[in-house]
């Protein structure tokens, strides 16, 4: 699976969610991407292109940590008012993304993140419904089959005596 592949997930979690934007950030070499790197989003005219803009410090986020740590979906539905102060959005957040509402969740493989799925709201604070979580819960079961899929086609291309043990 491609990137317009993983294009066809966030198209369709942003039309699951009816949010203004959803992203995917992973770490995959076979898809060269970093997570600190959107690498697909679909969003409405409201919200403003993050796809390729490097975020320094995404990996140690208060949402990823909350990720790594709860390994569920992380649910924001004020970014203004969070819930707890140790999960406050960061000021990028807030003013550059201009998220004002986000569900997040890890993309894990063994014990070790290799993605995050965001879907963000602009306009203001909105709830978010089982129907919501169980959308990204998808996105995300197909996003680490397309990474798992991208790795075992990489895997393939590359000569045997060229393979590490």
């Amino acid at each position: 699976m491609t990137l317009a592949a993983l294009q066809q997930v966030v198209d369709n979690l942003r039309f699951a969610t009816n949010a203004s934007r959803t992203t995917i950030r992973l770490d995959c070499k076979a898809l060269k991407q970093q997570l600190e790197v959107v690498a697909v989003e679909s969003r409405d005219e409201s919200a403003r292109p993050l796809k390729g803009e490097w975020t320094e410090g995404a990996r140690n986020s208060a949402a990823v940590r909350w990720l790594v740590e709860n390994r569920r979906t992380f649910v924001m539905e004020d970014c203004l008012n969070p819930w707890a102060p140790e999960v406050a959005p960061e000021d990028y957040v807030i003013h550059r993304y201009g998220i004002r509402s986000e569900m997040l969740r890890g993309v894990f493989r063994d014990n070790d993140l290799i993605g995050v799925v965001s879907v963000h709201y602009t306009p203001s604070r909105r709830s978010w419904d089982d129907a919501h979580l169980r959308a990204i819960e998808l996105a995300c079961d197909q996003v680490l089959a397309a990474v798992e899929q991208a790795e075992a086609d990489v895997t393939e291309t590359v000569p045997p005596k060229n393979r590490q043990a």
